[in-house]
């Protein structure tokens, strides 16, 4: 495995053209997608159509997973980033030539494939462009540039539609694929290039790297993805619950989505300073925890009747924050538990599951937009996610105990002995 690096710190630079490439990638594939959910909406498509387009949207990110993280560690990540965004590029001008349905729901399918090729190879690099004290802040700047970029897409394509229709707003998501793909060759630090084991005399190529054997990571990845499979059963109504339960417009539907991703670029950073207080993996997975239950009760509330459909504004903006949290918590503790030579096929393997269970949650929630009313859903739904995280807790704990044990049967002799020598002692009562 070969890969270039900064041997003097963190390249901000590379980390400043990865946050805009960031901005880039997800103003496109947000601008396209949502643009595609407001015209199957307007044309008189229900639930199942829509979550047709966001299965299709997600089901290359599942099955493709073991190829893309393998590929993310062995071959060159510029490549693979150039390639990524030419494959998006060129789906998203031939979605503006085409009224057919099942076309529309293939060329989502060939965008989906440069977004699985391209996340892995991404949250891979990251670790290697920053030190460890300047990866939260690395991570939050990634993040941050991504939010911005997922926040203008619902914007942008409730207001294009509205003023110029579907072919502007696809028009503008290509541009932003095609900008993508010209800066992402300015970042100068590299990951892969060699198709070939680790050289020998690296302890990282002896040992092969499994999600399964790290059970606190794989409890992290297993209770996210139950709430995640949760709240993406009324991800598939928010477009019903604003627009018909409110009646609100095309415009303030995408406003209103976008809220979500706005309060998520703050959640970035409060979650970045709050991490670099966290040196124990474990409070990782506690924060983790604390903000899926915050997601719950956010969903919770929107299926409340409210009075007026502006108050789902803050209560998105609080969601997104919550979302942030659980984000940057689990994209740490992939990046301090996984070693650099594993850590494509890692984030591949821990997002083939979070995907996998949105898929399940959107064929849930087909089935909830014909036999539930959409404020009842969403109730329901946040209550099962508070439970889940509830549920998830005794296993955080056991995988906690777990992996504190095996430090210490890992630790040498003598330095287990001076620890034990430095813990207070129990006293004796008579």
């Amino acid at each position: 495995m070969s890969f270039t690096s900064f041997a003097d710190g963190t390249r901000w630079s590379d980390v400043h053209a990865a946050a805009v490439c960031a901005f880039l990638a997800g103003t496109a594939m947000y601008t396209a997608d949502f643009a595609l959910t407001l015209r199957l909406q307007s044309e008189g498509h229900g639930g199942f159509a829509v979550a047709a387009l966001i299965i299709c949207a997600t089901l290359p990110l599942v099955l493709l997973a073991p190829l893309t993280g393998r590929m993310a560690d062995r071959f060159d990540s510029r490549t693979l980033m150039v390639a990524s965004g030419l494959l998006q590029t060129a789906a998203i001008v031939a979605m503006a030539f085409t009224d057919n349905l099942y076309a529309l729901f293939a060329l989502v399918v060939l965008n989906a494939c440069g977004t699985a090729i391209n996340q892995p190879v991404v949250s891979a690099l990251v670790p290697v462009i920053a030190k460890r004290e300047d990866l939260p802040r690395a991570i939050a700047m990634l993040q941050t540039g991504t939010l911005v970029g997922l926040a203008a897409g619902p914007a942008a394509a409730g207001f294009l539609i509205s003023a110029h229709g579907l072919g502007a707003a696809l028009g503008v998501a290509a541009a932003c694929a095609a900008a993508r793909v010209l800066l992402c060759c300015d970042i100068r630090t590299r990951r892969g290039g060699v198709r070939r084991d680790l050289a020998a005399g690296t302890g990282e190529g002896r040992v092969e790297w499994r999600l399964r054997g790290d059970k606190l990571l794989g409890a992290m990845v297993l209770g996210l993805s139950a709430v995640i499979a949760a709240m993406c059963a009324v991800n598939v109504l928010n477009v019903f619950l604003v627009r018909e339960s409110y009646g609100a417009s095309e415009s303030l539907y995408g406003l209103i989505e976008a809220c979500w991703i706005v309060g998520m670029i703050p959640g970035a950073w409060i979650a970045a300073a709050a991490v670099r207080r966290l040196d124990r993996d474990v409070q990782l997975a506690w924060m983790l925890m604390a903000c899926l239950a915050g997601v719950g009760l956010v969903c919770f509330g929107q299926g409340l009747p409210l009075f007026t459909v502006l108050l789902l504004v803050p209560l998105n903006f609080i969601g997104g924050m919550f979302n942030a949290g659980q984000n940057s918590a689990l994209g740490i503790a992939i990046a301090r538990r996984v070693p650099d030579a594993f850590r494509g096929r890692a984030n591949a393997a821990a997002n083939s599951r979070i995907n996998a269970s949105q898929l399940i949650g959107f064929l849930l929630g087909g089935a909830m937009s014909t036999t539930m009313d959409v404020r009842v859903a969403f109730m329901t739904v946040g209550l099962a996610s508070i439970a889940i995280v509830l549920a998830c807790l005794p296993a955080i704990r056991r995988a906690a105990r777990d992996d504190e044990a095996d430090k210490g049967a890992a630790m040498p002799t003598g330095e287990r002995d001076l620890v034990a020598a430095a813990l207070p002692r129990p006293r004796r009562w008579r």
